[in-house]
């Protein structure tokens, strides 16, 4: 029994601990012309570029450290041109992320890129990791690319990072399982 809550304390003791290290977020709203917007979970030391093309085509919202190591996380709510155009379904983003996926494979580590799901409470989508076997300088060495739906819009998302440990990629998952669409 005195193991047992030795253990309970140290899985505590744990779980406090990571929760102080992990770093706060705040949640934030991008305007989307015509479509509402989205809203997305973000960790505070993010540097936000949204570049809102003319004409009511989707913003690119780009993700970059304030400090530390370079990253590049990209997220392009796309929607319907017009009225009636059908979103595309869960089967459609496979799709899609299965064909980014062998075309990634020539210059990718992985022998066999897996597409995995991504689920949050309105986010649900797929997407893959690659390794570049020879990254030019300046280049990213990892990258990750998705396609989901959230709501009435469908995110494309690329992730760049020479992180080799994945924090940058379980934080950008995490705030792609955030993402809520605030419709108009």
């Amino acid at each position: 029994m005195l193991n047992l809550l030795r253990n309970c304390c140290a899985v505590l003791f744990i779980a406090f601990a990571a929760a102080a290290v992990a770093e706060e977020s705040s949640t934030r709203t991008y305007q989307l012309p015509d479509q509402g917007a989205l809203q997305l979970t973000v960790p505070k030391s993010w540097h936000e570029e949204i570049k809102q093309p003319p004409g009511g085509v989707p913003p690119t919202i780009t993700f970059t450290p304030a400090s530390g190591a370079a990253f590049n996380i990209q997220i392009t709510p796309m929607y319907p041109p017009r009225p009636g155009v059908p979103m595309p379904d869960l089967k459609w983003l496979r799709g899609n992320v299965e064909r980014a996926a062998a075309d990634a494979a020539p210059q990718a580590v992985e022998k066999n890129i897996a597409i995995n799901e991504l689920h949050g409470p309105s986010a649900n989508g797929y997407y893959f990791s690659a390794t570049d076997k020879a990254p030019a300088p300046g280049e990213y060495k990892y990258m990750t690319q998705a396609e989901l739906r959230v709501g009435d819009v469908a995110p494309v998302v690329t992730v760049l990072t020479n992180d080799a440990s994945g924090q940058v990629l379980a934080d950008a998952l995490a705030v792609l399982k955030s993402a809520v669409h605030l419709k108009r």
